[in-house]
């Protein structure tokens, strides 16, 4: 009887971590923006997908603006952008190093874009400073403080 309420302890605390960890990920997000309104999208930016790298990689935004990311993947292979913090970026890299075929649920900061495939992503940057994006799929990614597949986007202040 012990061993079984330990392992119900046990369990529950697991799924509540976890729980706790999907909401903590989302506060971090939250602070790289939002989903935006597809009806208030004031540009379109383009960015083209490659092996290793993002065409542009540099992008520049004012605060309170809604952008679409229209997102091309010319390379052979399958890539994704994610935009958040750079320490939620690693993390996620190293969590898909850990397990390359993990399938994600859909996340409102990532999208991922098959070989020849364009996809878009509207997003509403709130906060003024530099928001990061990468591509954490295995061999990609090698963490934001290396090269790699990764960019970043400067908020200007309203």
């Amino acid at each position: 009887m012990k061993k079984l309420l330990i392992a119900s302890a046990l369990t529950l605390s697991a799924i509540s971590t976890g729980a706790f960890a999907q909401d903590d990920s989302r506060a971090r997000a939250a602070s790289a923006g939002s989903p935006g309104d597809p009806g208030s999208v004031s540009r379109t930016i383009e960015i083209t997908m490659v092996e290793n790298r993002f065409k542009p990689s540099e992008i520049k935004v004012k605060q309170g603006e809604t952008v679409k990311l229209v997102l091309r993947n010319a390379g052979k292979k399958k890539h994704e952008i994610m935009i958040d913090t750079a320490e939620e970026i690693d993390r996620h890299g190293k969590m898909m190093k850990k397990f390359p075929d993990r399938e994600h649920p859909d996340e409102p900061n990532m999208i991922t874009v098959k070989p020849g495939e364009t996809r878009e992503l509207v997003w509403l940057f709130t906060e003024a400073g530099v928001v990061d994006f990468a591509c954490p799929l295995p061999g990609h990614f090698k963490g934001m403080n290396f090269k790699g597949m990764k960019g970043t986007i400067e908020v200007e202040a309203k």
